[in-house]
């Protein structure tokens, strides 16, 4: 169980100020922190834990922060402050500070979201049975086999079917489950709600649990990170799609042949996460006949950010951030930028057209090649 209080108060016991965190954070340099000094941002910062009080420089390093954790291994503490300054929201917004609109909102926005995707993706569905987004009094069926959507996977409901067209081959049975009552708190850490967010974690582990499945398959790798962080006790095995189906590539082939350039955008929340990983989307990659990869610039356990959680938090320089990442992949001379992160496909996707850049999940080019995206 994650703990908010315990979260500020480590960080408060333990941070030097040493600015290492700010000197590595690649946003700083887009925000109105640009020209202070490390040191006196992460002195302001610990002033707000310590003594309550609100400073300009604590308040933009906590609503900047893209939680990409670039910084967790240059913590000589061993800290971890994107979760301590992701958590910070509650604390500002409990001594009366009022948050960005693009934080006050986030609840709002995706619940609007979710009440228009989810009817959208139902129609794709052979059968209704596949989506759980509630539970009747009814005990539902055990399944072996559970795709957690997330909320931005429903979203992205092209992909999200896609990934369950592959799920099939693997195992028939394979349901999901997701919707608003089953986030994995992500809205609500996001909003400022730490407590809420964990609230909303452990009313997603029951629904899970009420389902009895062997293994869950995570759609998003923000929810495989947030598994990850608070470690629940399960009798369960929990993955991200990408390891999942790369562990299975021989039971869907065979591939067809897809001529394409492709560089790879990587989520800082898989490949700089609690377990941190690389290897399966590169895999997946490899099975496809045809398919070219090019690295590029930031790519890996080094990978930039898409700079979703500053375009809450700030705006302009989230968005700025998400350019310079754009262009980054526009500069490969890839034929497509390759994702497999939903939320990530939501930031980045919806700018490529106006680069003339093709942004494609990686599991959307793996269906392509079995004929069932």
């Amino acid at each position: 169980m994650i703990n908010s209080q315990n979260i500020i108060n480590q960080f408060a016991d333990h941070c030097t100020a040493c600015g290492c965190c700010v000197e590595v954070c690649p946003i700083v340099g887009d925000t109105a922190l640009k020209d202070a000094a490390p040191e006196s941002i992460m002195e302001e910062v610990l002033t707000l834990f310590n003594d309550g009080t609100i400073g300009p420089l604590a308040r933009t390093r906590i609503y900047s922060c893209l939680f990409c954790n670039a910084c967790l291994s240059a913590c000589p503490e061993a800290l971890n402050p994107g979760l301590t300054f992701g958590t910070s929201k509650g604390l500002l917004q409990q001594l009366g500070d009022i948050p960005p609109k693009g934080v006050a909102t986030i609840m709002s926005f995706g619940k609007t979201l979710l009440d228009g995707a989810i009817p959208s993706f139902r129609k794709r569905l052979k059968s209704q049975e596949k989506l759980i987004t509630s539970f009747t009094n009814d005990k539902p069926k055990p399944v072996k086999t559970v795709l957690f959507a997330s909320c931005f996977g429903l979203i992205e409901g092209s992909v999200l079917h896609t990934a369950l067209k592959l799920l099939e081959r693997i195992d028939p049975d394979v349901c999901i489950l997701g919707g608003y009552d089953f986030c994995c708190g992500e809205f609500q850490f996001m909003a400022g709600q730490p407590d809420a967010a964990q609230q909303q974690f452990d009313k997603m582990i029951s629904g899970l649990n009420a389902l009895a499945p062997e293994q869950v398959v995570m759609f998003c790798p923000t929810c495989k990170m947030t598994f990850d962080h608070h470690q629940p006790a399960t009798e369960w095995s929990w993955s991200f799609i990408t390891d999942f189906v790369a562990r299975h590539l021989d039971q869907l082939g065979p591939f067809q042949k897809i001529d394409k350039i492709v560089t790879i955008h990587d989520p800082c929340h898989f490949v700089r996460g609690v377990e941190p990983a690389t290897d399966s989307p590169r895999k997946i990659l490899e099975a496809i006949p045809g398919i070219q990869v090019i690295e590029m610039e930031k790519s890996g356990d080094d990978a930039l950010c898409c700079g979703a959680y500053a375009i809450t938090g700030t705006g302009k320089p989230g968005y700025q951030f998400r350019n310079r990442r754009l262009a980054q992949a526009k500069g490969t001379g890839a034929d497509i930028l390759s994702l497999y992160c939903p939320g990530c496909h939501m930031t980045l996707g919806s700018e490529g057209a106006n680069i003339s850049l093709q942004v494609e999940s990686i599991l959307s080019l793996l269906g392509k090649s079995l004929g069932i995206a």
